[in-house]
């Protein structure tokens, strides 16, 4: 009798492991139908748990819409599934698909995870979301501005919102609220509407000093969220517009004083004219009609001069002003034949047509964002040809062509010109100044030290030890003080393993443990104690053998 028992319950505890370690099953929908997305869906998870970002492993299920995710460890998640639906964008662009789910995994379940997705709203009107918006998110002083009429009692700016629908039958609910620049929290509530349109006038009062207004619109139907809005600006995205109302028209005492100096001159023509007789008002008239002509006639010729010498100073301007674009337009045809003839571009370059265009480093970084990944580098190519032709597009904005040069290296591997092309941006740019207002913990020489990152890793693989420890130690000795730390932690652990290949080993290994010393309470200290063990291990090895 025991032993039936005991076999029960073994079951039993079988029957608990088998349900603990089945995957679980995932439904994407939109709209509360079933989804079958275009193109594979991107899934990742954060643990509440751990407090990081887990592996999310999804593999397709023979249904429409269906998939399997591979049980996790019991705990919180929260899911983020991203489908770069529309090619002609990056990912995370108007068209694309967004959703967010917390779940929790126990001993018995979850079996089955329902995702609910919203489709990126393309807002077209007063800026366009399909590309990045320059300065919105990243700026309180750049950010789109719109001015109140010039007459106006009451100064207010209407500020025309519209979008392309979502889905038929939808309602759009919209929200208006005023924030402090570099203050987190809420804001200052200014409405809350809904509409079944795709267009919204709002009339609001120009914003205070250092304040903006923050514009948020949802797309509802049959009480499930069908459609978000998503903004880019330099590497930064929200779930909002931004914008500013300045206040241009004419202070009320203006119009006050404009209607008193009326009242006056009403006052002094009467008095002029109302208490002579007609032989007298005709006199009168008559010097005045005089001094009309005398002032006219000055007027006229001081107007003639004025307008001579303006002619004149515009040509002069014109003239100095073609002579600099003739100057810059060399400098770039200069630079461009540089740039070509260091990085000349691929073989499969008339091949690949790329939906992206970087006109910026909003588009850059977006694109660089964006990309499609895993497709056997077919998403690589469109963001290489998006950022060359950027390059060669802009070739005088340094924010664009630097950042560009430094991500280039991370794609293409099999490009035959690196080494090249990382060697050319080290020469120009190693004194660049990068934006830091899209990234909180960045500083000016951050960009810099990427690209002697990449040349210095591309010279240490060519057997060139030297030049690669000599660009770590430039980039460390002359701008050091404008690199964020962790960088420079990333620019220590270079140099180490390059004294270590050149064979320098005792070298290697105080580099690296003067770096853990300086760079231990970075996110890089884990990379840095890595390094150091695998050196210790390597020599560990070397003495264990026989001589």
């Amino acid at each position: 009798m025991r032993s039936w028992w005991l076999a029960v319950a073994a079951a039993a505890l079988l029957a608990c492991a088998t349900v603990a370690q089945a995957d679980i099953q995932l439904q994407l929908r939109f709209g509360g139908q079933i989804l079958d997305p275009k193109v594979k869906p991107d899934f990742t998870c954060y643990s509440y748990t751990l407090n990081r970002w887990v592996g999310c492993r999804v593999q397709k299920s023979d249904a429409p819409g269906a998939y399997l995710l591979e049980t996790l460890e019991p705990g919180k998640y929260q899911m983020h599934v991203s489908i770069d639906e529309n090619p002609a964008n990056p990912r995370r662009f108007p068209g694309d698909y967004e959703a967010q789910l917390s779940f929790e995994v126990t001993a018995t379940g979850p079996e089955r995870l329902v995702v609910d997705l919203a489709r990126l709203i393309h807002l077209t009107r007063p800026g366009d979301n399909a590309r990045a918006i320059e300065g919105m998110l990243t700026s309180c002083t750049k950010q789109p501005q719109f001015d109140t009429p010039r007459y106006s009692w009451g100064p207010t700016a209407t500020v025309d919102f519209a979008w392309d629908p979502i889905a038929p039958g939808a309602e759009y609910r919209y929200t208006l609220v005023a924030r402090t620049c570099g203050q987190a929290g809420a804001g200052r509530d200014i409405l809350s509407e809904q509409t079944t349109e795709t267009t919204a006038a709002l009339s609001v009062p120009p914003t205070t000093d250092g304040e903006y207004y923050v514009f948020r619109v949802e797309a509802w139907k049959d009480d499930r969220l069908v459609g978000d809005l998503y903004t880019h600006d330099g590497g930064a995205h929200s779930w909002n517009y931004r914008f500013r109302v300045r206040n241009a028209s004419l202070p009320r005492w203006a119009y006050l004083a404009a209607g008193a100096g009326l009242v006056v001159l009403l006052l002094g023509a009467r008095w002029l004219f109302g208490t002579i007789d007609s032989e007298g008002r005709r006199r009168r008239v008559r010097r005045l009609g005089r001094g009309a002509i005398a002032v006219l006639v000055i007027a006229v010729v001081a107007g003639a001069g004025y307008h001579y010498f303006r002619e004149r100073q515009q040509r002069i301007v014109e003239s100095e002003r073609a002579k600099l674009e003739g100057e810059r337009q060399a400098r770039q045809r200069e630079f461009i034949a540089a740039f070509v003839s260091a990085a000349p571009r691929p073989d499969w370059w008339d091949g690949v047509e790329t939906p992206y265009r970087v006109d910026d480093l909003g588009d850059l970084l977006a694109a660089w964002q964006g990309y499609p990944r895993g497709d056997d580098g077919r998403g690589e190519r469109h963001f290489f040809k998006a950022a060359y032709q950027g390059i060669l597009d802009h070739p005088d904005d340094p924010q664009v062509v630097a950042t560009a040069i430094g991500l280039l290296h991370w794609v293409v591997r099999d490009y035959p010109f690196r080494l090249e092309l990382a060697r050319f941006g080290y020469e120009r740019y190693f004194g660049h100044r990068g934006r830091t207002d899209n990234c909180a913990n960045c500083m000016v020489g951050d960009t810099s030290q990427g690209l002697v990152q990449n040349l210095s890793q591309l010279l240490t693989a060519a057997g060139r030890f030297d030049e690669a420890i000599a660009v770590c130690r430039r980039l460390i000795d002359e701008r050091g003080t404008e690199v964020s730390p962790y960088k420079l932690a990333e620019t220590w652990n270079q140099m180490a393993w390059a004294y270590w290949h050149k064979g320098e080993h005792s070298r290697a290994m105080s580099i690296v443990k003067d770096a853990l010393a300086r760079y231990g309470g970075t996110v890089r200290a884990g990379e840095l104690k890595r390094t150091l063990s695998r050196f210790q291990a390597e020599l560990e090895r070397a003495s264990a053998k026989p001589e």
